[in-house]
C-alpha cells in the first residue's frame, strides 16, 4: 500500500482558510468605505448647515446651537466608527496575510514531500532495473536465455 500525502489536505485547508480570510478583508473594506462616506456626507451636511445670514433671535440661537451640538456628535460618532471599521480592516488583512503565508508554506511542504515521493519512485524503479538486469545476465550465465 503506498504512503498517502498528508500535504494535499493540508494544503487545500489552507487555500479555504486563505479565500475565508481573503473574503472578511474584502467585507470589512467595504463597510469601513461606507463609515468613511458616511462621515464625509455628514462633514459636507454640516458644512452646508453653518451659514447664517441674518440676525437671529435666542430662540433661533438656541435652536442652531442645539443642531451644531447634534451634529457634532453625529460626527463624533461617525468618526468612531470609521476608526472601528479601520481597525478591523487592518486585523482582517493581518489575518489574511498569515493565512497566505500558511498557504504558502503548506504548498511548499507538499511539493517537497511530493519531489521526495517522485525522488524514492525514480530510486526504486532503477534498483527494479538493477535487479532485472542482474536476472537477466545470471540467465544468461546459465543458459536460460
Amino acid at each position: 500500500m503506498t504512503k498517502r500525502n498528508p500535504f494535499n489536505v493540508l494544503v487545500r485547508m489552507r487555500a479555504i482558510e486563505e479565500k475565508q480570510a481573503r473574503a472578511s478583508l474584502a467585507t470589512t473594506r467595504q463597510a469601513h468605505e461606507r463609515a468613511r462616506r458616511k462621515l464625509e456626507q455628514l462633514k459636507e451636511q454640516q458644512l452646508e448647515e453653518q451659514s447664517v445670514e441674518s440676525i437671529l433671535g435666542a430662540s433661533q440661537l438656541r435652536s442652531l446651537q442645539l443642531r451644531g451640538l447634534g451634529s457634532h456628535e453625529l460626527l463624533v460618532a461617525a468618526a468612531q466608527v470609521v476608526q472601528q471599521s479601520e481597525r478591523a480592516m487592518h486585523a482582517r488583512s493581518e489575518a489574511w496575510r498569515r493565512s497566505a503565508a500558511d498557504l504558502d508554506a503548506a504548498e511548499r511542504l507538499d511539493e517537497k514531500k511530493n519531489l521526495e515521493i517522485a525522488q524514492e519512485a525514480a530510486k526504486a524503479a532503477e534498483k527494479a532495473m538493477d535487479d532485472l538486469v542482474g536476472m537477466l545476465h545470471s540467465r544468461a550465465g546459465d543458459g536460460l536465455v
